[in-house]
C-alpha cells in the first residue's frame, strides 16, 4: 500500500481518501485502525457533558474508583473503566502501563529508563507517566505493532 501525504494550506478540516482496486486484508486493517481513531469519548467537565475526539486523549487514569481522561490541557471524567477502554480502543493506540493508567502511544514524545526497572514516559504535553515493569512486554508489543514490526 502506498501513502501519499499532501499539505494543503487553508483547510478547515483534515481529511483522508482511500483509493483501492479491491479491499484486501491490509486495507481492512487500515480501515479498522482509522475507524477506532476517529471515534469520540464522552465525559463530564465542570458538571457538563462533553464529547472529545479519542485522538485528542493523551492518557486515562483511575483515581478513587473514578476514571479520568486527559487531553493536552483538559481533564474529563469518563464512565468507562480502564479495562473497557482497552477492550474498545486498543487498536487506536491505547495500551495499559500500570494498574491505574493507560497511555495513547501516538502522544508519546520519549521513553526513559528508571533506576527501579520502570520506564518513564514523556508525553507531547510535557507530562511524565511511569510504566510499571509488569506492563513492559505488552507495551513494547503494542509499540512494535504500531511501527509495523512483528511481535
Amino acid at each position: 500500500m502506498k501513502l501519499i501525504k499532501t499539505k494543503e494550506e487553508f483547510l478547515t478540516e483534515n481529511y483522508l481518501e482511500l483509493h483501492y482496486d479491491e479491499v484486501d486484508d491490509e486495507t481492512i486493517g487500515v480501515l479498522d485502525r482509522l475507524r477506532s481513531a476517529l471515534k469520540y469519548i464522552e465525559g463530564t467537565l465542570d458538571e457538563k457533558r462533553v464529547t472529545v475526539p479519542l485522538s485528542d486523549m493523551f492518557y486515562f487514569e483511575t483515581v478513587d474508583r473514578k476514571t479520568f481522561g486527559y487531553t493536552k490541557d483538559t481533564c474529563i471524567e469518563v464512565k468507562e473503566t480502564l479495562q473497557g477502554i482497552i477492550d474498545d480502543y486498543s487498536n487506536a493506540g491505547f495500551v495499559r502501563i500500570s494498574k491505574s493508567s493507560i497511555v495513547n502511544l501516538y502522544k508519546i514524545k520519549k521513553l526513559q529508563g528508571d533506576l527501579n526497572m520502570r520506564t518513564l514516559i514523556y508525553l507531547k504535553n510535557d507530562e511524565c507517566l511511569v510504566m510499571n515493569r509488569g506492563y513492559r512486554a505488552e507495551f513494547y508489543k503494542a509499540l512494535n505493532m504500531l511501527q509495523g514490526k512483528k511481535g
